[in-house]
């Protein structure tokens, strides 16, 4: 592994100003935006520091999630698909309820679909039905366990 495999190419600079930024109130939270040189290591281990310390390599480390100050998509205008897929974990109703709030109430994205059943969702062939998700709708599904829009394992043909 190298640092380079871990680059994320950038599709430039966001041209949209983060409707995050434009709603900071004193009553509203104060957004720490992410820039988009800010990485996280890998391995965080005091001989890999040493190490690349040492002989000048640039540690593997991922791009930093976050809120950016500027967007690629204007959300008013953006359509969003949720997918859950690979085995079941513990929280995944709070993932997608989060996503779906903050989506809608942060954002303004009032466009927010759940692929049912993993990548199998995906695959016209199982034909299965793509659910609009409103803020309504995921009120509480965080009280259930599972995934309210289901998964699939196995390999999927992505022809």
């Amino acid at each position: 592994m190298k640092f380079e495999d871990f680059l994320v190419p950038s599709l430039g600079k966001g041209g949209v100003i983060s409707p995050l930024k434009q709603s900071q109130r004193e009553d509203s939270p104060v957004y720490q935006f992410v820039d988009d040189s800010e990485r996280i290591l890998y391995d965080v281990t005091l001989e890999n520091f040493n190490r690349c310390l040492k002989t000048g390599e640039t540690p593997v480390s991922f791009e930093k999630s976050g809120p950016r100050e500027n967007l690629f998509f204007e959300p008013a205008k953006t359509k969003v698909g949720i997918v859950t897929c690979g085995g079941l974990c513990p929280g995944l109703n709070n993932v997608i309820r989060s996503l779906v709030n903050e989506l809608y109430y942060r954002y303004g994205i009032s466009r927010v679909l759940g692929i049912k059943y993993g990548y199998e969702g995906l695959i016209s062939k199982y034909n299965h039905p793509v659910i609009e998700l409103t803020a309504p709708m995921v009120r509480d599904i965080h009280l259930t366990g599972g995934t309210f829009l289901g998964s699939s394992r196995g390999n999927q043909d992505v022809g």
